[in-house]
């Protein structure tokens, strides 16, 4: 195999060397055929350095005013050459990046945005959680969103109430704030067009945040995602993923680590379920149920972009 074609380099590598967003990679890939990855044995991506090129010809002929759906399917030959005719076309001073204008939003900084929305949530003012939140939603891309800035809010706030500096009702309004926010800016269901995946919190795990976001995650990449909530025993898992249809059920598992009653939950969900539905947990306390999950045939996922994965190989192979 030519070393330029060699499978060699992930999503995130591939993020930080051509300065387009994992969501826009996928998005290329997906909808326009931009790039063909080579897929690991648990459906991770893989990039060549042939792909790195492709992805900053890409870039670079979309940022001179081309559509992506008019240029994907050029050669690598088509488009060294387009980008060239645009570098020569263009005047100097239009490739002269101008002085930013001054924002009245805040700069897409994941982690002021955070320290920000977490002082929201300690004053308990809703009203300005959420103006953070809808602020932010403009000038982050999703997985930044996500990553920088909802993750970690929710975790801090999660382990204020565990050792006491925050009460119930600072939790109850930052989840339920977020639960209002995700369902306004999540992805439209695809409905019928899409495979169908079941999300929830098994019995004993009451923090939903997590399985929110996986919904979000799972229409991104084109499932049609029926959120159920949290605490749902085995039997009502595995007949709902029956009566509608699923191709997936997928589980958060935030809190608690390693307990011994979860772990024979999910013995049972594996037995309740239809053997031709594969289960997917993840969360942040999952790992700590790896070697249960392994024993049961289950995928485990590390974060979003994982079952994100997941999710793209089990629709290839349903």
């Amino acid at each position: 195999m030519p070393a330029d074609t060699e499978p060699r380099h992930p999503i995130g590598v591939v993020s930080s060397r051509t300065g387009l967003p994992q969501d826009v990679l996928r998005a290329w890939e997906r909808r326009y055929g931009a790039v063909t990855p080579t897929r690991t044995d648990t459906g991770r991506r893989l990039y060549s350095d042939h792909d790195l090129v492709r992805f900053r010809l890409l870039k670079a002929v979309v940022d001179s005013g081309r559509r992506i759906s008019d240029v994907a399917g050029l050669t690598l030959k088509e488009l060294e050459k387009l980008a060239a005719e645009d570098r020569k076309e263009t005047p100097a001073a239009a490739r002269t990046p101008k002085r930013p204008k001054p924002r009245t939003l805040p700069a897409p900084d994941g982690e002021s945005l955070r320290r920000e929305a977490l002082a929201a949530v300690e004053d308990l003012d809703g009203a300005r959680l959420r103006k953070i939140l809808n602020e932010a939603a403009i000038v982050m891309t999703p997985s930044s969103l996500r990553l920088e800035l909802l993750v970690p809010l929710m975790q801090e706030t999660g382990e204020r109430w565990r050792d006491g500096t925050f009460r119930i009702a600072h939790e109850h309004l930052a989840s339920a704030i977020v639960r209002s926010f995700l369902g306004a800016v999540s992805t439209p269901p695809r409905g019928s067009g899409g495979p169908r995946v079941v999300l929830a919190t098994p019995v004993g795990c009451d923090h939903e945040f997590g399985a929110l976001l996986a919904a979000q995650c799972s229409s991104e990449v084109g499932w049609d995602p029926l959120y159920l909530g949290t605490g749902l025993p085995a039997a009502e898992l595995a007949a709902a993923a029956r009566n509608r249809g699923a191709s997936a059920l997928a589980l958060s598992i935030t809190y608690p680590e390693s307990s011994a009653a979860i772990h024979d939950e999910l013995r049972l969900i594996r037995e309740l379920l239809d053997d031709a539905v594969p289960m997917v947990v993840g969360g942040a306390a999952s790992e700590s149920y790896r070697e249960t999950l392994d024993a049961l045939g289950a995928r485990w996922v590390a974060d979003f972009a994982d079952l994100q994965d997941a999710l793209e190989l089990i629709a290839r192979r349903t």
